[in-house]
């Protein structure tokens, strides 16, 4: 791999010197390596968005409310999730069927369960074979334990996620604004309001609790909707996959919650309040362990 200095990269990317230098030291340009005093740079690292300039379009009015989370650290503490178990089948299953709901998908549940045991049925697209089968199996994937959660690691989530159903969109944001952003003056892009997302995520909310991050990750993406297809599924999958990768069993859904999840959305689109949203996943977390026992 060819690499450039400071000084390249500024001239290159119409910013002066000082500044790739506040870039690479806040871990924002992909690839860049400190060899004593000065960075090394790939020759081919895309030029990072400027956070000064995402500043106003940050979503400040977010409010988290509470959960129980001395209940939930204590859960946690009290099993390790074994993924070959049936209730750990049974509550990734659960989940499909929600994210199914969410995105408004005819679906029947015991055609979905065949297809999800290996076999085939005729009347199904192969698309959604694939789809059930890449949603299961991410879940269950021992690589889903691995920190942290960046943009890269989203996108690279997305692009298995459609693995066979859409290649060639799998991983890439849509070319569009972002949908359901309230605050004040320009639209933003999609791919600029993700960034501004993550940015929120590693900063904003570095200190806040695990479930918490799960569930401002899994709202904002169904409100800024980043991809061309299944967004509602694959914030599903995103939001239980983070509350997975952070030790817990996956909560505990049913595609009845359909609807007062949608309501806990609109809540969080127009107020910012994150309360109800964050209630449900910590009712559903605490079902899935108190099912582990019955």
């Amino acid at each position: 791999m060819k690499y450039i200095g400071v000084k390249e990269a500024a001239k290159k990317w119409g910013i002066s010197d000082r500044r790739v230098r506040i870039l690479c030291e806040d871990g924002r340009v992909e690839g860049a390596i400190k060899l004593e005093w000065s960075w090394t740079i790939p020759a081919d690292a895309p030029k990072p968005f400027d956070g000064r300039v995402m500043r106003p379009f940050k979503n400040y009015s977010v409010r988290l409310g509470t959960i129980d989370i001395n209940t939930l650290e204590s859960l946690k503490a009290s099993e390790v999730p074994d993924r070959e178990s049936e209730l750990y089948g049974r509550l990734i299953e659960n989940t499909l069927f929600l994210a199914l709901s969410l995105g408004h998908r005819k679906y029947d549940a015991k055609d979905v369960r065949t297809i999800l045991s290996g076999r085939v049925i005729s009347s199904y697209p192969l698309s959604e074979h694939l789809l059930y089968s890449n949603f299961r199996s991410l879940l269950k994937r021992e690589e889903v334990n691995t920190l942290p959660w960046d943009s890269k690691r989203v996108l690279a989530l997305n692009r298995s996620f459609l693995q066979g159903v859409d290649d060639a969109g799998g991983g890439i944001y849509r070319d569009g604004f972002a949908e359901g952003w309230t605050g004040e003056g320009e639209r933003l892009k999609v791919s600029l309001q993700m960034e501004t997302l993550f940015m929120q995520f590693e900063r904003d909310w570095k200190a806040v609790h695990p479930v918490f991050k799960a569930v401002l990750m899994f709202g904002e993406t169904m409100k800024i909707k980043p991809f061309e297809e299944y967004n509602e599924e694959f914030a599903l999958l995103l939001l239980s996959a983070m509350i997975v990768s952070y030790g817990y069993l996956p909560p505990a859904f049913d595609p009845s919650m359909a609807d007062e999840i949608n309501a806990a959305l609109s809540l969080a689109l127009r107020r910012g309040s994150y309360q109800d949203l964050a209630r449900i996943v910590e009712r559903s977390m605490i079902t899935g362990y108190h099912m582990s026992h019955v």
